[in-house]
């Protein structure tokens, strides 16, 4: 199911997370080793026992109440009424502005169970520039996510670029 997102406040939320210098990881990174402080070993890990530093700056595609994408950004960043994360809304899993059907389209998206996947910031940045002037979009089942990007020029046999396409194509 495609989700579409405000492309200005994607943008402001990929910032934020480029800029903080440590992030929140996903539970998947949770419990990965590469993510843990030096030492640690621990076969249930808590979110001391990460290195925030290690974790990659990227945005949390999240289904819970909704389907929202946030910035993994450590400290989170706060929304104008002092909420602990700004969040973008998926227009069609929007419990604000959709009361009726948003968990119809969260179900039909993220699937039953809540939770978090990891976007890294450079699959949001390539997103975000193929979508300029629309609204990002991502299509999300229960089983695959992917988003758009434009496709790089190809080169020709001379070495010069074709042009490409410019059209966005899943990644």
């Amino acid at each position: 199911m495609k989700l579409h997102f405000d492309h200005a406040l994607v943008a402001r939320l990929l910032a934020h997370a480029q800029a903080a210098s440590e992030h929140s990881p996903t539970y998947d990174q949770l419990v990965d080793p590469a993510f843990l402080k030096a030492g640690v070993s621990s076969r249930h890990p808590t979110g001391a026992d990460v290195d925030r530093a290690k974790i990659p700056a990227g945005l949390m595609l999240v289904g819970d109440h909704g389907v929202y994408l946030m910035s993994n950004g450590y400290p989170g960043f706060s929304d104008a009424e002092g909420q602990a994360n700004l969040v973008a809304y998926a227009v069609e899993a929007d419990p604000r502005t959709r009361p009726d059907d948003w968990y119809d389209a969260k179900r039909a998206s993220f699937g039953g169970d809540d939770g978090a996947e990891f976007l890294s910031a450079d699959t949001i940045r390539k997103a975000l520039e193929a979508t300029v002037g629309s609204r990002l979009w991502i299509d999300v089942t229960p089983a695959r996510i992917s988003c758009p990007y434009l496709a790089s020029p190809q080169k020709n046999r001379s070495g010069r670029p074709d042009g490409g396409s410019g059209k966005a194509q899943s990644e």
